[in-house]
């Protein structure tokens, strides 16, 4: 070729380079282990007792709840139409809560003496807890509360203290009513700032933030951009949010509510963090005016709204939701266990296979029982097959031969078993 289309494809190919290591800096990072994230429990960190139920008690009140009302596995199978054994066998493995968020804003009263025990409370909590593999978050108060910095220095420093890195106990914070991208680089400097004075790692204290606003969902993309790459997951909150906008009630299926989440599942996907939905808000409890069958009705029926929520969020590509009672932790994880059977992780992974079979035979696009596959069809199914195996449903050892993970995200994952 002639020394001046060289010259010419010399410079653009240096640009090009720099282009794309620059924007490759546009994903988070975070460990696969971070999409076990089906269900985000939060507890008011001003209650010590609910903290360790949240944190050391898996199913345990689930099981006496359902016992109390004479709800029984059939009766759960026929609500929630689906098979009796998915249900049996997540009771059976009593799983805890893949998130536990101890929440120093919402779910407590706002009085001094209230917010300093809720943060001994959560130093606490995290230092003595029984976590296991749970991902250890804590919500402080939001920039519009006098407490919100000395929420994170106390908690963050007071629980790290005299820890390595290593040894440090809590995955991140989830923080609230960020509305403005300013708002963002304040948050994310302070959390820099503590992490160099506790010797920390960069970016290891992970963020995660409520879209609850109609200025946050505007702002998504500058508030993602600004918090990469210590991102690690975006949540819907739909009574802030219905509350910022006007809306007539807080409704889970309402096309602004509906529109938001589309909005997130995007910016989420995009820079490769969880999408997390919002709580149903009607809760599976008794009520004291009620006779016990009455009550049993209507804990069935609030359960049902909670799995069909899920299942609802589920589809339109949410990872996970948040809850708030122990049988909505039930609930959603049985939701989001059966929103990927076996039997679909057993097909994508044969698209997979015939891909590459299909590659080796020199073919860009083919046909796999009946339905086009090309790179994009493979990309599909390999995300979908990352997630079956950061919730446990693929085996990391299978999805390393077939190149679904790396061998350090498969060290990684080991660190839970």
């Amino acid at each position: 070729m002639d020394q001046k289309w060289n010259i010419i494809i010399d410079k653009f190919e240096k640009e090009k380079n720099l282009l794309q290591a620059k924007c490759q800096k546009k994903q988070a990072e975070i460990p696969l282990r971070f999409y076990r994230q089906q269900a985000q429990l939060t507890t008011p960190a001003s209650d010590y007792a609910m903290l360790e139920k949240a944190v050391n008690n898996g199913f345990a009140a689930t099981t006496k709840i359902l016992e109390k009302f004479k709800i029984t596995t059939q009766d759960l199978a026929q609500t929630f139409q689906v098979n009796l054994k998915d249900i049996e066998d997540l009771l059976k493995s009593n799983p805890k809560s893949p998130f536990v968020m101890v929440d120093g804003e919402d779910a407590q009263a706002l009085r001094d003496d209230v917010v300093e025990r809720g943060r001994k409370n959560a130093v606490r909590i995290f230092n003595e807890g029984s976590w296991g593999k749970t991902l250890r978050f804590y919500r402080p108060s939001g920039l519009n509360l006098h407490y919100c910095t000395q929420d994170l220095i106390e908690v963050l420093s007071h629980a790290g203290e005299d820890k390595t890195p290593a040894e440090f106990p809590i995955d991140g914070i989830v923080f609230p009513k960020l509305n403005h991208p300013e708002q963002m680089q304040w948050v994310c400097s302070l959390l820099t700032a503590i992490e160099e004075k506790l010797k920390l790692k960069p970016n290891q204290i992970k963020l995660q933030f409520l879209v609850e606003s109609g200025w946050s969902l505007i702002n998504l993309p500058q508030l993602v951009d600004i918090s990469l790459p210590r991102l690690a997951g975006i949540i819907f909150g739909i009574a802030d949010y219905s509350a910022s906008i006007n809306l007539p009630d807080i409704r889970n299926n309402h096309p602004a509510c509906v529109q938001a989440r589309v909005t997130i599942v995007n910016m989420a996907g995009a820079v490769g963090v969880p999408s997390i939905d919002n709580m149903t808000i009607n809760y599976p409890v008794a009520n004291s005016s009620f006779t016990q069958e009455q009550n049993r009705e209507l804990i069935l029926a609030r359960l049902k709204e909670c799995f069909n929520d899920a299942k609802y969020g589920a589809a339109l590509g949410m990872d996970g939701k948040w809850v708030g009672h122990p049988l909505q932790l039930f609930t959603v994880l049985l939701a989001y266990k059966t929103a990927q059977g076996t039997k679909e992780i057993e097909a994508e992974l044969r698209k997979l296979e015939a891909y590459d079979k299909a590659v080796s035979d020199q073919l860009g696009a083919t046909i796999i029982e009946g339905v086009m596959s090309d790179r994009a069809t493979d990309r599909h199914a390999r995300q979908k097959l990352r997630k079956a195996v950061a919730t446990g449903k693929l085996e990391a050892e299978r999805a390393l031969k077939l190149g679904i993970i790396t061998k350090n995200e498969l060290e990684d994952l080991r660190k839970l078993l």
